[in-house]
């Protein structure tokens, strides 16, 4: 697996994360309603295309195909937000999240950044993975973001000394 800054020309394959992330794994946490009106067509990846020009975007690859995503903001000075991260269904639970979160964070220490932050869905399925890789609920109110309540997670990049590790899959079979 490759992890490397995204290009405008992965707009649609980045697109094509998202849309089948949300459409997917957001069953009973977002109105069918919401989810069904959410578009994979050009218009959706010209939008896209916008938000890469905008923000900064890290991608996972797997044989050269776009299997997640990261997007990356800066509130101020010493704090990287989070504005998504996704892993395509058909790659969930393999390490590609972690192997974003881990480089996004080793990156960001580097160049200064103290604090890491992001918001997500309120009882939502990404919380597991989330305090897997070390965030934690900050002090920041929750707030109404479309159709759901968002909590606002945050890490500690200056006192993080341990690397996420990813989740590794055994065998029935195998001692522990």
């Amino acid at each position: 697996m490759r992890i490397r800054k995204a290009k405008l020309a992965d707009a649609r394959d980045i697109k094509s994360v998202h849309y089948h992330a949300w459409t997917t794994n957001y069953r009973g946490y977002a109105p069918d309603e919401y989810l069904d009106s959410m578009k994979f067509d050009n218009k959706s990846i010209q939008e896209m295309t916008n938000y890469m020009k905008e923000d900064e975007f890290f991608v996972a690859e797997e044989n050269g195909r776009v299997i997640g995503f990261t997007e990356l903001k800066y509130p101020d000075d010493k704090t990287v937000e989070i504005g998504g991260l996704y892993v395509h269904p058909d790659f969930q639970k393999m390490g590609a999240g972690s192997a974003l979160m881990k480089k996004v964070c080793q990156m960001k220490k580097k160049l200064g950044y103290d604090k890491l932050i992001l918001w997500t869905i309120k009882d939502g399925p990404s919380l597991g993975f989330y305090a897997k890789q070390g965030l934690k609920p900050s002090c920041v109110p929750e707030k109404k973001h479309g159709p759901f309540i968002a909590i606002q997670l945050e890490k500690n990049l200056v006192l993080d000394t341990t690397a996420p590790q990813p989740i590794r899959r055994t065998s029935p079979h195998s001692r522990s």
